[in-house]
């Protein structure tokens, strides 16, 4: 009988079913409950992957844990993408939403906004934060000389001044680029990389480089001497009156230093003498109007010209004194420098250079970088080694909305999956506006961003280009960058 039971029952090799070929659409509808993986669970929410519907998390400070779901080698994040796609919009949720954690603290360079005042004016605002204006003109701020109307270049007669209020009318804030927070050594990486922007020859010839470095530890003594910080004119004299020095064994004179330091001292005489176009802009200590205790620190560079050396000068400054002077070594705070235009740094060399020094020891500093871009196309990556390797340190990449040719562009660099390279093209739909690619570590996904009402009032930048008010909803619609 048993035997006789035994027999009717079919092998496994008799009841397995044929596979059913079906496309991606209908298994969709087949398996309903498969979605995307999550990454970890602890962070903010950015929005919801757009397939799975699920929340989107993301921290790249807890994604750097070893213990994370998901591993990243950095917390450095590039943000991509045309404008008016959210760019902006998310990095300033993403800031509204970590300062809820008592270990966060940011650093924003705003290069972007209207009727002189940068888009993060207004969460500054919120807040109760004053934005570091620099005001680029005369004193007062005011006029042409504040807008650049008028002169070529983006270059301005009288001098430049950082603000500390709303109030033009305010006394001055200025960044000494050779601040006693930054160690001397850095200062004088500083020095060089400032004199390579004025100069626009490239590396600095080694006698001027060597003839800039005494005159650097020259002025750097003399005002120890006088227990004050050394400034750029006190640079600016050691260079036009020297010392003897001694390379190696070989005496050096006053008049082959002279010589020597001549381009060093032409550059360092646009930012120390008062009639040239950069005058008051470094030249001089740092004053007291910087807060570099605020949990959210804004530079508001939207008054200074695209064109010209006053951009790249102010970033090659800001990155060194932002390390010596904002991140302190020792303490448990996560920080966050968020640069807008960030091509303002990735397409000068002698700023690269820097910003790559610093990015590079992001980890050791409890630091995230993010950069944020139009088009990788503004970069010649080519012939800016610094600033690829900026780029490749990045372990979060977050791409909007992007022209066909730039998507392929840009897809090709990334290493993007076939559905994100054809993704990106199509901002009507699949990447309109408030959605992006995310590659976070191996993992891609299509994510929406969403904000709450008051995220929406306080991120909106087309107020200008709308007849009404946009409407209160919860998902983003049209966000700017």
């Amino acid at each position: 009988m048993l035997s006789t039971a035994l027999a009717t029952v079919r092998r496994q090799s008799q009841t397995r079913r044929r596979a059913i070929r079906s496309t991606t659409a209908n298994a969709c509808g087949l398996y309903p409950a498969v979605g995307a993986s999550g990454m970890d669970p602890r962070g903010v929410v950015i929005g919801r992957e757009a397939y799975s519907g699920k929340a989107y998390v993301f921290d790249p400070f807890v994604l750097y844990d070893p213990a994370a779901r998901v591993r990243l080698p950095s917390g450095h994040v590039l943000v991509l993408g045309k404008s008016g796609h959210g760019k902006s919009a998310l990095e300033k949720t993403y800031v509204l939403r970590q300062l809820r954690f008592r270990d966060r603290s940011f650093c924003v360079l705003d290069a972007q906004g209207e009727d002189g005042t940068g888009e993060w004016d207004g969460i500054a605002r919120e807040l109760g934060i004053t934005p570091v204006r620099l005001v680029y003109g005369n004193a007062d701020g005011a006029g042409t000389a504040a807008t650049g109307r008028g002169h070529s270049c983006g270059r301005v007669r009288g001098r430049g001044r950082v603000r500390g209020d709303h109030d033009a009318d305010s006394d001055g804030v200025r960044i000494n680029p050779l601040d006693p927070r930054i160690p001397q050594e850095h200062q004088f990486k500083v020095l060089v990389s400032m004199v390579e922007i004025l100069t626009g020859g490239g590396p600095l010839a080694p006698h001027t480089r060597f003839a800039l470095a005494e005159a650097h530890r020259a002025a750097a003594d003399a005002a120890r001497t006088e227990q004050r910080a050394v400034v750029l004119s006190d640079v600016l004299g050691a260079l036009t009156a020297p010392r003897q020095a001694l390379l190696g064994q070989r005496t050096i004179g006053p008049a082959d230093l002279t010589e020597w330091g001549q381009p060093a001292a032409l550059a360092l005489d646009e930012l120390c003498n008062p009639d040239r176009d950069l005058a008051g802009l470094f030249d001089g200590p740092t004053s007291d109007g910087i807060d570099l205790d605020a949990r959210l620190i804004v530079f508001d560079l939207t008054r200074l010209p695209r064109e010209g050396e006053a951009m790249p000068l102010l970033m090659a400054v800001i990155g060194p004194w932002i390390r010596f002077g904002w991140i302190r070594p020792g303490d448990t705070i996560k920080r966050t420098l968020i640069v807008e235009e960030a091509w303002h740094i990735l397409s000068h060399r002698p700023v690269a250079r820097l910003f790559e020094e610093l990015v590079r020891y992001g980890r050791r500093l409890g630091l995230s970088f993010w950069a944020v871009l139009h088009h990788l196309a503004d970069l010649v990556l080519d012939d800016a080694p610094e600033a690829a390797a900026i780029l490749k340190l990045t372990a979060t990449r977050v791409v909007y909305h992007l022209d066909r040719e730039e998507a392929e562009v840009t897809a090709d660099y990334l290493g993007l999956t076939n559905w994100a390279r054809r993704a990106l093209p199509d901002g009507a739909n699949v990447c309109a506006p408030g959605r992006a690619i995310w590659q976070v570590g191996s993992r891609i996904n299509l994510v929406e961003h969403i904000r709450t009402p008051s995220e929406i009032r306080l991120t909106d930048t087309n107020r200008r280009m709308t007849e009404h008010a946009p409407p209160v909803v919860q998902s983003q619609g049209a966000a700017a960058t």
